[in-house]
């Protein structure tokens, strides 16, 4: 079965890792909430080919590009003449979000502008995504800077963060009529307020930011926001290819 050389090639890497199944998975939840604890265990339990943006996640964690994963799927259904095409879109990247403290949120002008092709995900059908580039270290764990994140807006799912998001925060600036941004994770409390943490390695980033009183916070429209905003969530992440360092 075509499953079968993934299943190979999964526990090779996940050994060069020193992964456990369901480290392993834990590690691609935070990437793709969609990912389940156990998501490795089913997949080898059930003998079924994983969806594509679940299996990007855990290519991520493993080090390797997610059409490493599917040519490994493409050898053993060669002979099954099994049509795998690997459902994908494309994103434009619009602009960087801080992963530090709050900066003025740039905005690109259109020919600064790129588009990047992701893994089709099935959460939120329908929703715009778009893409920010990442800048600063204070999310390294989690998104490493030059990294893209694949962001919604809150306004366009009909909720407010939940305990655990990932999320784009705005604020305006206090020496102008400008927004600052930055991406964090949020806690949200008990009362409803909300405290952003960084993730980072890194001494000067481990301070959480509280956030003003629930009735102060917005998680929509920026242009609706006196105070602070939760602009948008991140369902993703992309890394560029890196240059050999010659």
């Amino acid at each position: 079965m075509s499953i079968e050389s993934l299943l190979t090639r999964l526990d090779i890497l996940l050994k060069e890792q020193g992964l456990s199944d369901r480290k392993a998975c834990l590690r691609a939840r935070e990437i793709n909430p969609a990912v389940g604890v156990d998501f490795l265990r089913d997949m080898r339990r059930r003998k079924h080919l994983p969806r594509t943006d679940k299996l990007a996640a855990l290519a991520r964690v493993l080090g390797v590009q997610v059409s490493t994963l599917v040519a490994e799927v493409s050898r053993g259904a060669a002979d099954e003449e099994i049509d795998i095409a690997m459902p994908v879109t494309q994103i434009e990247v619009c602009g960087e979000v801080q992963a530090g403290v709050w900066k003025e949120a740039q905005e690109w002008p259109l020919s600064d502008r790129y588009n990047i092709t992701i893994p089709q995900d099935g959460a939120y059908p329908g929703i715009k995504r778009y893409g920010l580039m990442v800048k600063g270290q204070s999310m390294n764990k989690v998104f490493q800077e030059g990294s893209v994140v694949i962001v919604i807006n809150f306004a366009d799912i009909g909720r407010c963060p939940r305990n655990g998001d990932y999320v784009v925060a705005m604020q305006r600036s206090d020496v102008s009529d400008s927004f600052e941004a930055t991406v964090k994770a949020v806690q949200v409390k008990e009362s409803g307020q909300m405290v952003l943490w960084p993730q980072s390695t890194e001494p000067d980033f481990q301070s959480p930011m509280v956030l003003p009183s629930p009735d102060t916070v917005v998680c929509h429209s920026a242009a609706e926001s006196p105070n602070v905003t939760i602009l948008a969530l991140v369902v993703g992440s992309y890394m560029p290819m890196p240059k050999a360092p010659f």
